[in-house]
């Protein structure tokens, strides 16, 4: 029998975000696509919004646990 996934992470045995820092990255993506699109006016459509809004989401979280070496799995425990 496997081991159930500890709640703490998804079911990849990625961490997951807290509610807090789930919300600072969707603020986070909001205002650098507003931001960005201010000036670039080729990100204002149906589908650099979306995978702008993905990418920050997904991606963001990952670098910054690798730039303070966080641990992504629990094989440390």
């Amino acid at each position: 029998m496997t081991d159930p996934v500890p709640p703490s992470l998804d079911h990849r045995g990625s961490r997951r975000l807290g509610r807090r820092e789930e919300i600072f990255w969707y603020l986070f993506a909001a205002v650098s696509y507003v931001s960005l699109s201010v000036y670039h006016k080729w990100l204002l459509n149906w589908i650099v919004g979306p995978l702008w809004l993905v990418a920050t989401v997904a991606i963001g979280p990952v670098i910054i646990d690798r730039i303070r070496r966080r641990p992504t799995s629990s094989t440390d425990a």
